[in-house]
């Protein structure tokens, strides 16, 4: 199998290599072909050194050649190395709008890919969906619960419901009219998972569970009114599935991305090892979620199915995040940001008919977005 991972200095294409590198002890057939990242090149260069990739793409950076890695530069460096190595798994971990178009690409020139990058499918839809389809690639979600939905429904009639887990975040027993002043600091403090940035500020807000909702809507073909979301705190309950007889099936592990992004790669089989968890120390607890606390998570219900509001959500997410990181706005405003964006343009007149018209959309809300702030 020859395998290229976007995004590869991340949290997600680091543990992608961590799970290479179990296989390599499994006698699983693989070569890593293709790397691309955003600027770090420290990190790159440690990682060609190491696995000798055929291709490396650099989109924001500069890097000489070396070894017998061909060293690609630019922003459409990634779609370069993507047809280049010719993978036959691609694992996309590019994180924000862009990895639309790497998912694209990959869909062209693969067979299989690990898709990590949600804004895929919160912002392609159905699109993209069908445009996999029309490729004959298989998909195959990473995000833990994506990748719990899809294993439990294996097998089975459709399910007539599913539930999506939350940890809450790492403000998630903070008092509400405490939350105005919370630090970076405080936020990037998650109380299980260790992730990249925004998607640990998203798991606070919980738009990171919005988009898990729209992503698995689109994914798994349900109604909205049969997708819910529960808090299981230590998040060893990753998804539920139910049946019209009442039966729910519960997907059950340790916290940890290596699983699931192991289990897209050697699909079906699993082989990739890790440790069970003790089932005599956790309790298996759920919360209802509080809306007043995560009214991010209501929006996202809200604009379900509505492509060109999602598209929004996921926009104006991203730059409010990045000004939360830098210290230009309070917490509390990165949903009053993603609420004024969703206003904007709920009632333009926006068709997408293609994929441009997302690039398009994603544009036009971000500049939006960073208008009112700066």
């Amino acid at each position: 199998m020859r395998i290229a991972i976007t995004g590869v200095t991340g949290s997600i294409g680091t543990q992608t290599l961590e799970v290479l590198e179990f296989l390599k002890t499994k006698n699983f057939d693989f070569k890593l072909v293709g790397i691309s990242a955003g600027s770090n090149v420290k990190k790159m260069i440690e990682i060609i050194k190491k696995w000798k990739p055929e291709y490396a793409a650099l989109e924001n950076a500069e890097l000489e050649e070396f070894n017998e890695t061909k060293v690609l530069t630019g922003k459409d460096s990634t779609i370069e190395m993507l047809e280049k190595s010719k993978p036959d798994f691609v694992l996309v971990a590019t994180g924000g709008a862009i990895g639309i178009k790497h998912t694209l690409k990959a869909i062209e020139v693969s067979k299989r890919i690990g898709l990590a990058n949600k804004e895929s499918i919160v912002c392609g839809g159905k699109m993209l969906l069908e445009y996999a389809k029309k490729n004959n690639t298989e998909i195959i979600p990473v995000d833990s619960e994506h990748s719990a939905l899809f294993q439990l429904k294996l097998g089975d009639e459709k399910p007539s419901k599913i539930i999506i887990t939350a940890s809450g975040g790492a403000l998630r027993d903070w008092p509400l009219d405490k939350l105005n002043e919370v630090s970076v600091k405080d936020v990037l403090n998650h109380p299980v998972w260790s992730m990249g940035k925004r998607i640990t500020v998203d798991s606070a807000t919980m738009v990171n569970k919005g988009l898990e909702v729209i992503e698995a809507y689109h994914l798994f073909d349900l109604k909205k009114e049969n997708i819910d979301v529960l808090i299981n705190r230590n998040s060893h309950i990753h998804a539920i599935v139910g049946y019209p007889d009442g039966v729910m099936k519960f997907h059950y592990g340790i916290p940890n991305m290596t699983i699931p992004i192991a289990y897209s790669i050697t699909y079906p089989k699993r082989i990739y090892e890790y440790h069970y968890p003790d089932l005599t120390l956790e309790s298996i607890k759920f919360e209802k979620v509080d809306y007043n606390r995560y009214p991010a998570l209501k929006l996202a219900f809200d604009i379900l199915g509505d492509q060109k509001l999602q598209i929004v959500y996921n926009a104006a997410d991203e730059v409010a995040v990045q000004l939360f990181l830098e210290g230009k706005i309070k917490y509390t405003e990165i949903y009053k940001l993603i609420y004024q964006a969703i206003n904007k343009f709920i009632n333009k007149n926006i068709k997408i008919n293609n994929f441009s018209d997302i690039i398009l959309v994603d544009n036009n809300t971000k500049n939006f977005v960073k208008g009112m702030v700066l």
